[in-house]
């Protein structure tokens, strides 16, 4: 006969039955635990993550001048009749063959005028070339060189819009003549490119201007809002005597915030190296910058008898500290680069899904902010765009090879990212001095206050700046005034440019690692883009900008003048804003 379980059978089938019910739910918990304590939820998050978000990045709307409906044959012909090229070519080429070059550090014009001479010929030579230009606006000189063109506006409810350029143009060294596929200052054209200091930088942004308004002129326009050009003369020495005078001259004549737009050099048009498509990226915003210099006295004497440490010793000790701490890379949801990026991974389809997924995360997401940035650190143009810069670049010290240095001097750049500040680097930077101070016994004076006494004979540092500037107020990339700019952007490069793109071409804002002329505007307006429109395919390396063979591709300079002449036409109108 079968016997049934006992009853101690039974509890020992339900303790075995109890016991992987809960090794299970263990077994769960540590899984769920797991994955929500790594990176595993995060991934998911991002990959369950939609990139078709077009709410993050607006594609414009083409804005057309009513004239172009009627008649576009003046924009064709800038672009494509090969007579006007020449005549465009000579115009530009007479200005890159007008010495303009200066130095840094020069005194004020009343100061020195001798030093400044070269801008009369330079002045002579617009007025030759452009005399329409001349007769027709009001012509005004501030600080004797800066040239500010009025085209006065019929409407007075219509804020003015300003176009700036400079007119001088960084030094060619002398012993680099020699490299230069053709004399730096003869303006030689090859039927491709135009050659010559000042061609890219930015007498092609001037000379456009001027050409725009020219050809306006001569079609008969006759504008409802004020055009100003505004061309200082120093840009390149930080714009002390030109347009610092040019920004108090509009401010007292206009006042604050009473300018529509301003648009000086800048970025302009490339093919976005994530979403392979053409992006047209006004920046918004510059960085910041900061010459921190420092310097240490110790004790002299006899180099037979030296201390541990010299002051060159102590100093080279500093410089190490600094690179070895470089500044961490910051990618805030209100960067301008982090939009750029978002506009690329929202309407840039070519691009990695999981890439563009993380982008969008970025603005939100921790996890997804930290893999984008330690993407963008692994490029070198990308990190310093979100990260403040620091370069040891002048050093210098001692007398003789047996006698002690009793003073050193460092001098270290900065580039200071957009969410940080002139004072919080002043303060990381003093925070690194004092730290070898105190091995060493040493003082510190840190902008002008004693920060650390050292001990009686050791010696001192005193660390100073010559030259700072805040990171620039950011642009709006919203609203009407940035809706009309890509709105014209569109035209001028979809219907006239590019004729065969399947996709549009995106505006978004951008970020000047460089300083411009704005840095003084910044009280006339809120809409400063730093933005030359024309497209190049890596301006740095192909247009020289600072080095030798500057060029300019005659192409981009003759979409300079259409994006001119049509841009002021589009915005002369209160629909595009007050």
């Amino acid at each position: 006969m079968i016997g049934l379980p006992t009853d101690d059978n039974a509890s020992v089938n339900k303790y075995l039955r109890n016991k992987k019910l809960v090794s299970g739910a263990i077994a769960v918990v540590a899984i769920v635990i797991l994955f929500f304590s790594t990176s595993a939820f995060s991934i998911v998050k991002i990959l369950f993550t939609s990139a078709n978000k077009p709410e993050l990045c607006t594609i414009h709307d083409k804005i057309v001048p009513p004239a172009f409906v009627h008649d576009n044959s003046t924009v064709l012909k800038i672009l494509h009749d090969k007579n006007f090229r020449l005549k465009s070519v000579e115009k530009l080429a007479g200005a890159v063959q007008v010495d303009t070059q200066i130095g840094d550090n020069q005194p004020d014009v009343n100061e020195a005028p001798e030093l400044w001479t070269q801008f009369k010929k330079f002045h002579k030579y617009l007025e030759t070339t452009f005399p329409t230009v001349y007769e027709h606006l009001e012509v005004e000189t501030v600080n004797t060189y800066g040239l500010v063109f009025t085209w006065k506006g019929k409407s007075k409810k219509l804020k003015p819009l300003v176009l700036t350029a400079h007119q001088d143009e960084v030094p060619v060294q002398k012993s680099t003549l020699d490299k230069w596929t053709y004399p730096p200052f003869s303006g030689t054209y090859d039927g491709t490119w135009l050659y010559g200091r000042g061609s890219s930088d930015c007498k092609n942004v001037l000379v456009a201007i001027m050409e725009s308004i020219e050809l306006l002129i001569e079609q008969g326009f006759k504008p409802e809002r004020t055009v100003i050009a505004a061309f200082g003369f120093d840009d390149e020495s930080s714009g002390i005597h030109g347009a610092s005078h040019i920004a108090k001259h509009l401010e007292d004549k206009y006042g604050s915030y009473s300018i529509y737009a301003i648009i000086d050099e800048g970025t302009g048009l490339m093919t976005d190296p994530f979403s392979k498509q053409i992006m047209s990226l006004p920046a918004v915003g510059e960085k910041g910058y900061t010459d921190v210099v420092v310097n240490l006295t110790t004790p002299g004497g006899h180099s037979s008898v030296p201390p541990d440490h010299t002051s060159i010793g102590i100093m080279s000790e500093l410089a190490y500290i600094i690179e070895k701490d470089p500044y961490s890379p910051i990618l805030s949801k209100n960067s301008p680069f982090l939009k750029y990026m978002q506009c690329g991974a929202v309407h840039g389809h070519n691009a990695p899904s999981i890439a563009r997924k993380a982008i969008v995360r970025a603005g939100f997401d921790k996890y997804a902010n930290k893999k984008v940035v330690e993407s963008l650190a692994k490029n070198p143009m990308a990190k310093y765009l979100i990260q403040t810069s620091q370069a040891i670049d002048i050093i210098f010290g001692g007398e003789k090879a047996n006698a002690l240095p009793e003073h050193v001097q460092m001098t270290v750049n900065h580039r200071i990212a957009v969410e940080s500040s002139v004072e919080e680097v002043h303060n990381h930077f003093t925070k690194r001095v004092v730290e070898v101070a105190k091995r060493h016994g040493l003082g510190v004076v840190s902008f002008g206050k004693q920060i650390l006494k050292g001990e009686c004979g050791k010696g001192e540092f005193v660390i100073d700046s010559n030259h700072s500037l805040d990171p620039a107020p950011v642009s709006p990339s919203s609203g009407k005034v940035w809706d009309y700019l890509g709105g014209t952007i569109r035209h001028v490069f979809e219907d006239l440019v590019f004729t065969n793109l399947t996709y549009p071409i995106v505006t978004a804002p951008s970020l000047m690692p460089a300083n411009t002329d704005t840095r003084y505007y910044w009280g006339l307006t809120k809409n400063i883009f730093r933005f030359s429109p024309f497209y190049a395919k890596d301006i740095i390396k192909d247009n020289h900008i600072h080095s030798v063979d500057e060029k300019v591709e005659f192409d981009a300079h003759l979409q300079l003048l259409t994006f001119f002449y049509e841009y002021i036409q589009n915005v002369d109108t209160a629909d595009a804003g007050h």
